[in-house]
Formats: structure tokens, C-alpha cells, sequence
């Protein structure tokens, strides 16, 4: 809203809120205009029409396409904390472990299955070769 402080403050007063309630309230000065802007050294004209462009933008709230951006900024940012590093040889090692227990599986499955407690054993003895190479 651009509008004197008055105006707004006033306006504010509209809303049906407990006053605990948190409220986003986006407050841009001629002062903080002229600092984002000084490049283009504005007039006094120019900055009070930035701040009515503003105001057109800004009329309804923030709209849907904002909220939405900055949401998938966020998880953006929470998706980068879950990512990991893994060395090459360590990947390598791991890919090359897969691969031959791949093989081993195709085998078994081949053979008709075999020896439940073999293929339990195998496949724990698979898991902790993988487990030794991500370790290292």
C-alpha cells in the first residue's frame, strides 16, 4: 500500500487480529529506493513512481507466483542440505560390488534358487563389503 504512514497504519487497524498474531509487512522508503538505486542517481519524481509501480504490484498481497517461488527456493535449499558428496573411487568400488552381486543374483535365480541360509549369508557378506567400501 503507498500510502502515508497515517493511512496505513490505519488501514492495518482493518484487519480482525489478536495481537499476538504474526503479520509480513513489507515497508520500502524513498530512502531504501535511492540506496538500491543510486546508480541511476533518481529524482524525487522517479522514486515516487517506482514506489506507485509498487504499489500496483504489491495491491493484492503477494501473489501466487511469488509465494510459490520463494517456497521453491526453500526446499531448493533443503534438497542441497540432503545432498552428498561421494569420492569416485568410492563410487567406483560400490558400482563394481553391485555389478558382481547383480551377476551372483542371476545365477541363483538360474540355478532355480538354491540354499535359503547360503543366499542369506551371501547376500549379508555382500552388504558388509559395501558397508567396508563406503568406509574407506
Amino acid at each position: 500500500m503507498y500510502a502515508p504512514v497515517k493511512e496505513i497504519m490505519t488501514d492495518l487497524l482493518k484487519y480482525n487480529l489478536s495481537s499476538d498474531e504474526a503479520l509480513l509487512v513489507l515497508c520500502i522508503t524513498r530512502e531504501d529506493i535511492r540506496l538500491l538505486t543510486s546508480e541511476w542517481c533518481l529524482s524525487d519524481e522517479d522514486i515516487t513512481c517506482i514506489m506507485q509501480r509498487l504499489d500496483v504490484t504489491y495491491d493484492q498481497g503477494a501473489d501466487v507466483s511469488m509465494i510459490r517461488r520463494i517456497t521453491e527456493e526453500l526446499m531448493d535449499d533443503r534438497r542441497a542440505l540432503r545432498d552428498v558428496s561421494v569420492p569416485a573411487s568410492a563410487l567406483q568400488k560400490i558400482m563394481l560390488l553391485a555389478g558382481s552381486e547383480m551377476q551372483r543374483l542371476h545365477a541363483v535365480a538360474e540355478d532355480g534358487g538354491g540354499d535359503a541360509d547360503a543366499f542369506l549369508a551371501e547376500e549379508l557378506d555382500a552388504m558388509r563389503q559395501l558397508q567396508t567400501a563406503i568406509d574407506a
